[in-house]
């Protein structure tokens, strides 16, 4: 019997029940903390829950296991006893970056994290909101309304899935500081250089003062009001150009970090106005964690990383340390990829879930990015959706059977859409040059003109001669089936990038197949930009 997450604790007896279906479920705190018990016999089930919550969670296992009796309307004798490894198992889907889900979407996607008993969800979240008085930022990108949070808040909470809010305040504000009448506000209002992207026509970061703050706030007294979540996730990572435009005195005489910190407070003063305790990206105060202190206990800090080599064990234990409370993030590496790169998303989720539980995070919350256009499939993120749902919830477990798994959640996966995305990561991860925040394939396929001779030196004619043989014996259709394409023209392009031939660009009917795809799944808004990637 296959129940995923796993279960803590199972033991199988002989014989069925075959009674009625309507039992019920008793509260009660002899069961494990935010966990359940359930006993069949040949005479009763009996289900005992630590809270609501609980009660939801033993449903879902008994869901579980009436679908796999042999017999319908019979359930095998058996005992249980489950609960959670980590009290917050969260996912946290990108929707700046072209892609607005359509709402049938993310309904799905909650019914999908409700099956594996997440309990949180973010929508990562820059200008995508119809604030009333900001309608040039989100005019052309299919933004969330309040009445639509609304009403994912509430599909939320009957599935006891907190959806908190989440809006970037500080770094990643360049959405908005693009715009005449927002760049008053920004750091470096007429542009910065980048340390990857190199050089930004437009800011990125609000300055440190007192007036981004206030700016800030009106925006918050707007969308918290959307969300029953007492917690808000402000954002605050990568202020990129931080110190090197209106606060570079600072800076220099008091520190990045420290200046960091100062205005972190003023946000997080804002926060409190509003009763929620303030969650932020751990990036920058991780160089400084005991400055983190003066923060407060109403914060959660968010360690992130998404390499192998991400130090989650330095990171957790310094947080640990310094007494904050924190959440380790993973990610799905679905983003700058095209096919996939489950080669680094797994063993990182298995890496942050296994240092949360060793050192005493709150939770785990899996990050599913689209930069650069947001150009991937969504079904490319659910082997490391449930990855993480399985060690969050059972960290120990070694016996993940990903594969069945994915064929017994809404929505399933058929066999053959979950072995192509496998070969489609594999392929993704065969060249001997490990690139990092996305594939080789991905980076040819979007690489201009002028970039082409940079890259070179990165490729290997034998390898790209091996991608394109297994992509084209890859039978798969539909938007995977996409994925191979794109792939597939990608591998093409680099072996003529090689052979200094001039590459063609994207075919036409690609694109109008991504358009398509997009379309089923996602709004409008956005689209025409992602595409720009193309071309």
């Amino acid at each position: 019997m296959l129940l995923f997450p796993a279960v803590k604790k199972i033991v199988l007896h002989d014989g069925f029940y075959r009674g009625a279906d309507n039992f019920g479920i008793s509260i009660s705190h002899l069961a494990p903390k935010n966990g359940y018990t359930i006993k069949i016999t040949e005479q009763q089930v009996a289900v005992s829950s630590y809270d609501e919550a609980a009660a939801f969670y033993a449903q879902a296992t008994l869901n579980q296991i009436r679908q796999q009796s042999p017999d319908t309307g019979t359930l095998p004798c058996l005992e249980i006893e489950d609960w959670p490894d980590l009290k917050t198992r969260g996912y946290m889907l990108d929707i700046s970056r072209c892609k607005v889900p359509s709402m049938q979407s993310l309904l799905e996607l909650v019914d999908l994290l409700a099956s594996l008993k997440y309990n949180q969800l973010q929508l990562y979240t820059e200008h995508t909101f119809a604030y009333q008085n900001h309608r040039i930022v989100w005019q052309d990108a299919s933004p969330l309304t309040p009445d639509e949070i609304r009403e994912i808040d509430a599909y939320c909470a009957a599935r006891h899935i907190e959806l908190v809010p989440n809006q970037n305040s500080f770094g990643h504000m360049e959405r908005w500081l693009r715009h005449s009448q927002y760049q008053h506000l920004a750091e470096s209002p007429n542009g910065f250089e980048h340390p990857i992207a190199g050089w930004k026509e437009f800011g990125s970061t609000l300055k440190p003062t007192l007036e981004s703050a206030k700016f800030v706030d009106e925006l918050f007294a707007e969308l918290l009001p959307n969300f029953s979540s007492q917690n808000f996730n402000v954002g605050g990572d990568e202020p990129w150009e931080l110190g090197q435009g209106f606060s570079k005195e600072l800076v220099n005489n008091h520190g990045k970090t420290r200046v960091y910190l100062d205005h972190l407070l003023r946000i997080q003063n804002n926060v409190r106005k509003y009763g929620k305790r303030m969650q932020f990206w751990g990036d920058i105060i991780i160089n400084d964690p005991q400055l983190a202190t003066e923060l407060g206990e109403d914060t959660t800090a968010l360690l992130w990383g998404y390499e192998l080599d991400h130090p989650f064990p330095e990171q957790c234990m310094a947080m640990k340390n310094a007494g904050v409370d924190f959440y380790v993030v993973p990610g799905t590496s679905t983003w700058n990829s095209i096919g996939g790169r489950l080669y680094t998303s797994l063993p990182n989720i298995d890496s942050a879930a296994f240092n949360a539980y060793q050192h005493g995070a709150v939770g785990l919350l899996l990050t599913d990015w689209g930069d650069n256009g947001h150009h991937q499939s969504s079904l490319l993120s659910i082997p490391a959706i449930l990855q993480a749902a399985s060690r969050s919830w059972n960290a120990s477990n070694e016996d993940l059977d990903l594969k069945s798994a994915s064929q017994r959640i809404p929505n399933p996966l058929s066999v053959s859409e979950y072995d192509a995305i496998i070969a489609l990561s594999a392929i993704a991860g065969s060249f001997s040059k490990y690139l990092h925040n996305g594939s080789w394939l991905n980076k040819i396929l979007f690489a201009k003109i002028d970039s082409l001779e940079n890259l070179r030196g990165d490729l290997d004619l034998l390898e790209l001669e091996s991608a394109r043989e297994s992509l084209t014996g890859l039978a798969v259709d539909g938007e995977l089936g996409l994925a191979r394409d794109l792939l597939l023209f990608a591998a093409e392009k680099g072996i003529s990038i090689l052979n200094r031939q001039h590459p063609l660009p994207v075919p036409k009917e690609l694109i109008s197949r991504f358009r398509h795809y997009w379309l089923l799944r996602n709004r409008p808004g956005g689209l025409e930009e992602c595409v720009a990637f193309f071309t």
